[in-house]
């Protein structure tokens, strides 16, 4: 069974990457070079049928995760007018374990060799046909996911030989979930990880060889009960990152990271620092219900998906790097 308390929404732009001698760069000017696209029909609607068509053939396997389509045809829908598409998926890593299916039969789900471990992802995803960017909603659960398949999966779809190179993912977050966790969050550890600090410390030549297989990571966490509010992270981050060992200064780190608190839930979230800002991550708890396996209601998550793109439409979003 999933714990509702660890299931998370993602979202990401797709972008597509025309080559440089290509002065076209939509949606509609990929349909119009894919191979079986009728352009005479809604050129939408040609789109689903290609995307959905490939994922419900049977499972897709990349590495050592399967998914396809679910095969409940109430789980799935698209939206002309929206231009958007949605879905189940099911599947994960292969091997033994939970619900599994064959690979080679979509329908049975008994114990055989060649078997994918099943779990239900919900998908959803928004491409105007005269734009270059889409949005991509992802729901996974607290441990391994096929997101990161799946998105392969959507990459490459908008490869055109000559005329695109694979379509580029980035995580981003709606402004109205940052700004929740911002006025509801504290900061409880700030992590710089770095490996040019292990040279400065000594001139040992035993622990010099050996540098290059270990990093330092140094913790900064507040003492008692002091309440840090994610507003702060600026100042700390700049007054931290000036500090020293030897010659070395926090500044160098490879990586930066906060840890985050949610007051209400006491979830923890970590993120990178690759500027001063802070992103949490979508918890869907609370604002979609479950299934007594840990599985949210996709009718609701569908809504739910609705409502954030209206704001991702309008550019109300922030570009993030997620740990």
């Amino acid at each position: 069974m999933n714990n509702p308390e660890s299931v998370k929404l993602e979202v990401f732009t797709i972008a597509l990457k025309p080559l440089s001698n290509n002065l076209n760069n939509t949606l509609k000017d990929v349909l119009l070079n894919t191979s079986g696209i009728n352009p005479v029909n809604d050129l939408f609607s040609e789109f689903v049928q290609v995307f959905i068509n490939h994922i419900d053939s049977g499972y897709t396997e990349l590495r050592n995760k399967a998914f396809t389509l679910s095969t409940d045809i109430s789980e799935y829908g698209f939206d002309i007018t929206d231009e958007n598409v949605w879905g189940v998926l099911k599947g994960g890593s292969k091997g033994s374990g939970k619900t599994k299916s064959p690979i080679t039969n979509r329908e049975e789900e008994e114990d055989l060799e060649g078997t994918v471990i099943n779990d239900k992802y919900f998908f959803y995803l928004h491409f105007p046909l005269e734009s270059n960017v889409g949005y991509l909603f992802f729901q996974i659960y607290g441990g391994a996911s096929i997101r990161g398949e799946f998105i392969q999966h959507i990459t490459d779809l908008f490869k055109i030989s000559g005329k695109y190179n694979k379509a580029v993912p980035h995580p981003i977050l709606p402004n109205c979930i940052r700004d929740e966790f911002r006025g509801n969050s504290k900061v409880i550890e700030m992590n710089y990880i770095t490996n040019v600090l292990s040279s400065s410390l000594t001139e040992e030549t035993a622990f010099s060889n050996l540098c290059d297989k270990y990093h330092i990571e140094i913790s900064i966490k507040p003492t008692g009960s002091n309440t840090i509010t994610p507003d702060k992270v600026p100042v700390l981050n700049r007054i931290f990152s000036s500090l020293a060992l030897k010659n070395a200064r926090l500044s160098d780190s490879v990586k930066k990271k906060v840890v985050l608190q949610n007051l209400a839930t006491k979830k923890t979230s970590k993120f990178e620092l690759d500027t001063h800002d802070v992103m949490p991550r979508i918890y869907l708890n609370g604002r979609v219900n479950f299934d007594d396996n840990g599985i949210p209601d996709f009718s609701e998550l569908k809504s739910f998906c609705d409502s954030l793109l209206r704001e991702l439409i309008e550019g109300h979003y922030s570009k993030i790097e997620r740990q």
